[in-house]
């Protein structure tokens, strides 16, 4: 393809070049003719375009044809390589080079106007590069980018990645719903987040253009042209130690699988302290009018809640549940939306479409992020299974949800603040034992991978309540409580840590691998 109009139009060369000798165009008269059918004539010197290497000619070779400048002019007429002419002087190698000539002028018009409208979400290829790595030494700057784009982009995607699942709680809950909330208590009050990403949207589902006059305008000494575009998407990475810091090791062998680079996470990952206390001043949240987009989210927005709050999570859910509607008072879970729609044939309150009966028939069972992304048709941008690509993924498929399967309206009323997993649904649960062997030998209706990002089995085919994310390797500890040593009554104990009970799983720095606390 020929070089772009721009880089050769209106070309003086007398101009910058004018101190380079230039014999080669004043001499070509006395070239001795090759024989070469495919070579020019030696009077190429005297067509009127090129002849002597005028000095004053603006000619360009490259323009499409019809343009004063262009091939008509530099290569057609009577003289030098047009008519007639063979090879690269045919008439079809001129046209060809007039429409390819055009042809990438038009892309490149277009791609100038798509910077200016900014980016298309259908379109996974204008999003890359996109993904901003925010870490330690960049989070003041990036914050500050955020602060001023989220008045026009409310809209906040979000996943998380964390260290597994290593414990399960005992006793006795009123609901499964409970149950579900005191294993996400234990397991996110004994542990630490390790990625978190979010991406931007405005109320038509649009990130933020690359160019960003937000971006560009801001006062921010390191903010220049080398961080440029404009990410839509930020993956805040923070502090984690495997030395340190209590883990699944499932869990971290998969994140390093999916690329985290611990190492730099345990030298330049950002304080989760410093951390919460930016995000409340951020504008993210604590505001009715942002919004949050998330898929099956319990665990992620308890590991929020924790960072700003700054200590464990309430004991009692219905408190939980009041800090989670002040941090985050419009959240939308994916998930919960799908279930319901599936389970009930309609959305809000009206009956399906064939449009989406047709996409959730074909989804079936399979309930995960990336099998309802495929179905929709949105491809993936970045790493699977790391926070940024997870969240981009996220956004972009709640808008193409609410396109294709709510009729572009989503009931506020209906579908905020319900979380899938903390959502109230669930059977009454006589005792902790029943909830054990239900987790360990019903297969559990939900097993999640040990990060969050879900992959779900129904056992027999049913579809029931949302279940807790379980370790993959979910087992007893090894050492029981004392009474049950004593009365080996099943050989369960209490498993809230802190409550004379253990935990199951590895946890490096505590006890160096051994199963209890």
């Amino acid at each position: 393809m020929p070089p772009a109009v721009r880089n050769y139009g209106h070309q003086v060369l007398n101009g910058s070049f004018s101190h380079v000798q230039q014999p080669h165009l004043q001499h070509h008269g006395s070239h001795p003719n090759s024989g070469s059918s495919n070579l020019p004539p030696p009077s190429f010197n005297q067509h009127h375009s090129l002849s002597q290497g005028n000095p004053s000619s603006n000619i360009n070779p490259f323009s499409p044809t019809g343009n004063a400048n262009g091939l008509a002019a530099g290569f057609g007429g009577t003289g030098g390589l047009g008519g007639g002419g063979t090879g690269l002087a045919s008439q079809a190698a001129v046209m060809g080079f007039a429409h390819g000539a055009a042809l990438q002028q038009q892309q490149q018009q277009q791609a100038r106007d798509q910077i200016r409208r900014g980016s298309n979400v259908g379109s996974s290829k204008n999003l890359k590069g996109r993904i901003r790595d925010v870490w330690r030494g960049n989070l003041a700057q990036e914050m500050q980018l955020l602060r001023s784009l989220v008045d026009k982009y409310p809209y906040i995607s979000m996943d998380t990645e964390f260290p597994g699942i290593v414990a399960r709680p005992m006793g006795a809950f009123t609901t499964k719903a409970d149950y579900h909330y005191q294993t996400l208590r234990c397991n996110v009050d004994l542990l630490k987040v390790i990625q978190l990403g979010i991406t931007l949207f405005n109320d038509n589902g649009e990130p933020p253009p690359p160019q960003s006059q937000e971006s560009s305008g801001l006062n921010i000494p390191t903010y220049s042209n080398n961080l440029l575009p404009c990410p839509c998407t930020w993956q805040f990475n923070f502090q984690f130690s495997t030395q340190d810091d209590m883990y699944n090791q499932d869990s971290i062998d998969f994140l390093v699988t999916a690329g985290l680079d611990l190492d730099l996470h345990e030298k330049q990952g950002i304080d989760p302290s410093e951390f919460g206390a930016t995000l409340i001043s951020s504008g993210l949240v604590l505001l009715d009018d942002v919004r949050w987009i998330s898929f099956h989210s319990g665990y992620d927005f308890g590991y929020l809640v924790k960072l700003m709050l700054c200590k464990p999570l309430p004991e009692d859910e219905t408190e939980y549940r009041k800090l989670l509607s002040i941090f985050f008072p419009a959240i939308y879970d994916i998930k919960f939306m799908i279930k319901h729609a599936q389970r009930y044939g309609t959305v809000n309150d009206t009956p399906l479409t064939p449009t989406a009966s047709q996409i959730l028939q074909s989804l079936g069972q399979k309930s995960g992020l990336q099998d309802l992304a495929d179905e929709l048709g949105v491809k993936r941008v970045g790493i699977a299974h790391q926070a940024g690509s997870d969240s981009l993924l996220t956004g972009r498929t709640f808008w193409e949800v609410k396109k294709l399967i709510f009729n572009g309206t989503i009931d506020d009323e209906k579908y905020i603040g319900q979380v899938w997993g903390l959502n109230g649904v669930g059977t009454t649960l006589q005792s902790s034992i029943a909830a054990f062997q239900q987790a360990n030998y019903s297969g559990m209706d939900e097993t999640p991978n040990l990060n969050g990002a879900t992959i779900y089995h129904q056992p027999n085919g049913t579809q029931g309540p949302p279940s807790t994310p379980g370790s993959s390797q979910a087992g007893l500890a090894s050492t029981p409580s004392q009474q049950n040593q004593q009365n080996q009554t099943n050989g369960i104990g209490s498993m809230t840590p802190g409550g004379g009970g253990g935990v199951f799983g590895r946890f490096p720095g505590f006890g160096r691998g051994d199963n209890v606390r």
